[in-house]
Order: C-alpha cells, then sequence, then structure tokens
C-alpha cells in the first residue's frame, strides 16, 4: 500500500472542491428528479445535467442507453430517463 502525504492546505482545498461538486451534482439531480415525466429536454440541456458532450451523448443515443424522440430533426430526451440514468450511475459509484 502506498501512502501519500499532502500539506494541510491542499488537503483542506480538496476536500472544500469535493464538497462544492457533490452539491453542485445533488442540485441538479434534485431539478430532474423533481421533473414532470412529461417533461423534454433538448441536447444542450441532456448534455448539461450530464456533464457529457454532444458526441458523448449521441454515443449513448446509439447504444440504447438513452431513450428520445425526433421532433423534426432535433432529438428531445424524457427527463426521467435522464434522471434514471443519473441515479443509476450513481449506484453503480458506490
Amino acid at each position: 500500500m502506498d501512502t501519500i502525504e499532502v500539506e494541510r492546505e491542499v488537503f483542506d482545498a480538496l476536500i472544500e472542491r469535493v464538497d462544492f461538486l457533490h452539491k453542485t451534482v445533488k442540485v441538479l439531480y434534485d431539478e430532474l428528479r423533481d421533473k414532470r415525466l412529461s417533461d423534454w429536454l433538448n441536447t444542450k440541456q441532456t448534455c448539461d445535467y450530464l456533464h457529457i458532450s454532444e458526441r458523448k451523448l449521441r454515443a449513448l443515443k446509439e447504444r440504447g442507453k438513452i431513450g428520445f424522440s425526433h421532433i423534426g430533426r432535433l432529438s428531445q430526451f424524457k427527463g426521467s430517463d435522464i434522471a434514471r440514468l443519473i441515479e443509476k450511475e450513481k449506484g453503480a459509484g458506490q
């Protein structure tokens, strides 16, 4: 087992950053979870919620990992599907 020593100030800054990220993700998740099932998100909104690029979102669509609907040439994503994906990833990370 390797041991890494870090100055207290660096460690405290790291903990603060992790705490900030945790709170940000929780707020975003809560926003999505509280959406009605009929709410739809566009590509940009979906990418913002998932913190992924449009290319990654396209790959998820192509592999059937995320549901979508076309309105003309635009893809729309159900808020409930996005929330479920976030919950699944959250569970896999624990």
